[in-house]
């Protein structure tokens, strides 16, 4: 009985330790979590997510996107007001257009080259097309602009941290930042690793889904081999693999070909859905089936100017599905006979 007794009295202690321990280190985590920012706390969730996925292996898409969703939702509560700040002023506001006319002048351009590339007529006599090819490309230059903004902010974020390091022994914690603003060295060190990382899960998804397609080559670059470099290695005596660490190299190296081939897949097909989607609102909306100029039957026409039209064409026999040819306009009004 007082065996049980002296049982029950020591696992009270121990019970009532670590209940108080666990309550200390309670309140620390509270007070630690209500003394960081909104984004701070993103920052942190995110992280602590990298270092699960990172020691259970964890595999899942939807665990990734909500760890990249942390980290944005920080990198954009903290850019917003900033940029806010900036376009209230007249100097910012003028930079911020600037940038933009910028870009809207290289998107208009890619619009009349991809109209040109169909039609075969500049781009302003199809105003309509020109637009509309316009709104195709939208997605792909907001991509450009969002990858623009993570690399200036990377940019900023580095000038940022090696002043903060160089003014840290003259008794400056930080700068630009308020009183009560805590961690200041590790924050910034943990938005540029977000920030970057964001920027290439940015470049895999639009690769994936075939956003590059204005920016990449036709030309068939031959991708670099692991293998080859491995075997010159080899040859000149600099290293000496196991036959494990060759196999894992192999199926890296069929990895990152896989995965480029793919990339390069489906911008191909992205563009191609574009040029189809473009033919076909050149030929339904902006082509006109009746015309004071002659044309064949089941043709459709755009006045070019007084003495040429764009004839248009339905046939199966190219991919985007229209044939374009510029004629000479017959209409009796100039005095050229109407039969075509």
């Amino acid at each position: 009985m007082e065996i049980a007794n002296e049982i029950r009295s020591v696992y009270g202690k121990i019970k009532k330790q670590v209940s108080r321990l666990f309550l200390k280190r309670r309140v620390g985590f509270l007070r630690f979590w209500m003394s960081i920012t909104f984004a701070q706390r993103c920052y942190f969730l995110a992280t602590s997510m990298l270092l699960l996925q990172i020691f259970l292996n964890i595999e899942s898409r939807l665990f990734e996107a909500i760890m990249f969703g942390f980290a944005l939702t920080g990198i954009v509560s903290e850019t917003w007001p900033r940029f806010m700040t900036l376009w209230n002023s007249l100097p910012g506001k003028a930079v911020i257009l600037f940038v933009y006319a910028i870009i809207a002048n290289f998107a208009l351009a890619s619009a009349s080259g991809l109209v040109n590339s169909i039609t075969g007529v500049s781009a302003n006599a199809l105003p309509y097309s020109h637009n509309f090819a316009l709104i195709l490309m939208v997605p792909s230059w907001f991509f450009v602009t969002t990858m623009l903004g993570l690399v200036g902010g990377m940019l900023l974020i580095i000038f940022y941290l090696f002043f903060l390091l160089l003014l840290k022994p003259f008794g400056v914690a930080r700068f630009w930042h308020p009183k009560h603003y805590r961690f200041a060295t590790s924050t910034t060190l943990a938005r540029l690793a977000w920030t970057l990382g964001v920027a290439l899960q940015l470049g895999v998804l639009a690769g994936q889904v075939g956003l590059l397609s204005e920016f990449s080559s036709e030309s068939a670059n031959p991708l670099i081999s692991i293998e080859n470099v491995t075997e010159n290695e080899l040859e000149n005596g600099e290293a000496q693999l196991t036959k494990e660490q060759a196999e894992d190299i192999s199926e890296l190296e069929k990895d990152l070909t896989t995965l480029l081939t793919n990339a390069k897949q489906k911008s191909v097909d992205y563009k191609k859905s574009q040029r189809r989607a473009l033919a076909y609102f050149i030929y339904e909306f902006e082509a006109d089936s009746l015309s004071r100029c002659s044309h064949p039957e089941g043709t459709r026409v755009i006045e070019l100017n007084d003495y040429e039209i764009l004839q248009i064409e339905k046939t199966d026999e190219v991919e985007e599905g229209f044939i374009y040819t510029v004629e000479p306009c017959r209409s009796a009004a100039i005095g050229i006979s109407v039969s075509p």
